[in-house]
């Protein structure tokens, strides 16, 4: 029976046909006070009539119909409307996202690009360099949180699958540190990946963007000069990749609800920052290739935040 659709009658048949001619018994199925079905009952050649209590039986039997259908229908409405509300919510801090993080990045391309316009002041060739850096800076920012919400939404509806292929773990994390080394300019970088790691199937762009976020993250909350630790290993058939900074960390109560979307944490002596899709992000493609991301709390200082992705072991 479809709780949503139209009327149904489930019969109930004893081992022989009923004989033509005699009446089947019919007891109403009511859900929410709608008659949503019949229940049938076909008396068999030779069966007696039935009695007051086969009565009974047969409306608490509808009547537990009729309420299991209301339930399957009360799920299926609880579960569309969380379905519209999460939805509602991405779309309102998606709209927040928008109206605060993008402004400022292009307040700060409007105002220098403004400067270099007006004619009737002499700038000087660093100050027009500081104008033009100030330019490329924040439209590259720009790109990078307009792919993140792009990314974000492509996941949210399953549209991101990954394309894997064997890649060679050390070549990816090398990659990763010097496609970085803007990011980690006031930082120094320590690499701890061993020679004798085994290919594993990923889909490297995707894997090289966690890492990316994990180690942009880093360098963003820690503090000037400060070391960031990129490691892999080893662990029970997987393997293990690790950022670590040196910064404020992120307090227990936040280990799981930082990797939600759009959130944003206060650290120690610093005000909120960035946009809160960077773990978000990360979560997601290493669950869409059946990994494991986490908070480590073994550390004294700083964050660790780990995540394992199957090796050959792991492969199907």
């Amino acid at each position: 029976m479809n709780p949503a659709g139209p009327s149904r009658t489930v019969r109930l048949v004893g081992p022989t046909t009923a004989r033509a001619g005699r009446r089947a018994r019919l007891v109403p199925i009511v859900a929410a006070g709608t008659r949503v079905g019949r229940l049938a009952v076909l008396p068999r050649a030779g069966a007696a009539a039935l009695e007051a209590a086969d009565e009974r039986v047969l409306a608490i039997a509808a009547a537990q119909l009729g309420l299991t259908i209301e339930r399957a229908r009360f799920r299926q409405e609880a579960t569309e409307s969380e379905v519209l509300r999460r939805s509602d919510d991405l779309k309102t801090e998606l709209l927040h996202a928008v109206s605060h993080e993008l402004r400022t990045p292009l307040a700060s391309i409007l105002a220098s690009a403004g400067s270099l316009r007006q004619h009737d002041v002499e700038w000087t060739e660093r100050e027009r360099d500081e104008f033009a850096t100030a330019i490329q800076d924040e439209a590259v920012r720009l790109d990078r949180l307009v792919g993140s919400l792009l990314d974000l939404s492509r996941i949210e509806n399953g549209r991101l699958v990954p394309h894997k292929a064997w890649h060679d773990v050390g070549a990816l994390v090398e990659d990763v540190a010097g496609r970085m080394r803007p990011v980690t300019a006031g930082h120094p970088v320590h690499l701890d990946v061993p020679e004798d790691l085994p290919p594993i199937e990923l889909d490297y762009v995707e894997i090289q963007q966690v890492l990316s976020n994990l180690v942009e993250n880093a360098a963003k909350f820690s503090p000037a000069g400060s070391e960031i630790g990129i490691s892999v290993g080893r662990d029970d058939g997987n393997v293990r990749f690790a950022v670590r900074d040196h910064g404020p960390g992120i307090a227990p109560g936040d280990a799981e609800r930082v990797f939600e979307p759009f959130v944003r944490l206060a650290r120690a002596g610093q005000g909120p920052r960035g946009v809160g899709l960077g773990l978000a992000i990360a979560k997601r493609l290493v669950e869409a290739h059946a990994g494991t991301i986490w908070i480590d709390r073994g550390v004294s200082d700083g964050t660790r935040i780990v995540f394992t992705l199957p090796g050959r072991a792991g492969v199907n």
